[in-house]
């Protein structure tokens, strides 16, 4: 099978005469973001998902496994609706004979467990319009390995280190019904604070997603309880700070779900989680700088709208 291709141009932000380990902690840094930015962004997150390289040479490879969900208080339609979200995963990301412009310098490993928190207000001003305002921050502990002689390739990437993000973001969404469909579209912007080990410097941006697609009416029944779909299409949009940090400035996504409200299948908590849905969701990326990649995730959500 094809493997995705992911292209990451780290030694192009190096400079003639640069400090000693200037090179190794930029390296680090920047596999670290990537691996962190998968891992918060709502695109690029929640499930299985690779982004990877033909053969092995110096392009590294992300996969991680996510499991985020979110509960909205309230009934659907309610103006003021606060939420809670929470999750944890796994990422990993790995690079053979890394080359920094001096020759292969072995082989390094990042496997990161992180977990996920956070909560905000939705707003809806009327039945078609949605405000969001909310905050999370993300945990990673990062396993580091490294098989090779280079001291600060060592330090960096040969030992344990611990990442945080801190994401402040605000949003809005316009949806609508049409003949039982409900198309939508989304935008939202996030400002991310991610704060690494090893005294390196934060790095601090904006990022913004948009989204639009439809959900279907009930198309089946399982276990006597509906089932819809949903199509989208999406994209992340990076400013110079965090793409700098992460390798690519733009990521564009397609995909489908498949949505069992699962909620009446536990009576007990057949009020609270009535309107709670299973998510079956197959998506497909690109980007810049040969960003590629796929996604096959479950997930679980009260239901927006």
């Amino acid at each position: 099978m094809k493997r995705a291709i992911w292209t990451v141009a780290a030694a192009a932000i190096l400079t003639t005469g640069a400090f000693a380990g200037e090179a190794e902690k930029d390296h680090y840094t920047h596999l670290i973001s990537a691996s962190l930015f998968s891992a918060n962004n709502l695109y690029l997150q929640t499930g299985w998902y690779e982004m990877g390289a033909q053969g092995t040479g110096d392009k590294p490879e992300l996969s991680n496994a996510n499991f985020v969900g979110s509960y909205y208080f309230g009934e659907v339609g309610d103006t003021w609706r606060p939420f809670v979200l929470g999750g944890f995963g796994f990422t990993k990301i790995t690079q053979d004979n890394v080359d920094l412009g001096t020759g292969n310098l072995g082989n390094v490993k990042l496997d990161s467990t992180f977990v996920k928190i956070g909560g905000g207000i939705n707003y809806n001003p009327n039945r078609n319009i949605g405000l969001v305002l909310g905050t999370s921050v993300l945990h990673a502990s990062t396993d580091g390995s490294y098989s090779g002689s280079d001291p600060e390739m060592r330090k960096y990437f040969g030992k344990d280190s611990d990442s945080n993000v801190y994401d402040f973001f605000g949003g809005i969404n316009y949806h609508t019904e049409i003949n039982g469909y409900k198309p939508y579209a989304e935008f939202t912007a996030h400002y991310l604070s991610i704060d690494y080990d090893f005294g390196i410097g934060d790095t601090e941006g904006w990022n913004a997603d948009v989204s639009a697609g439809v959900y279907t009416p009930t198309l089946t029944y399982w276990m006597e309880l509906p089932v819809r779909a949903q199509f989208f299409v999406a994209a992340n949009f990076l400013d110079n700070d965090l793409s700098d940090a992460t390798g690519f400035d733009n990521a564009y996504h397609a995909g489908a779900s498949l949505l069992w409200k699962i909620g009446p299948m536990i009576p007990i908590f057949n009020d609270a989680f009535k309107d709670t849905e299973l998510a079956f969701n197959l998506q497909g990326t690109g980007g810049d700088n040969d960003l590629s990649g796929w996604k096959a995730s479950v997930s679980f959500n009260i239901a927006k709208f």
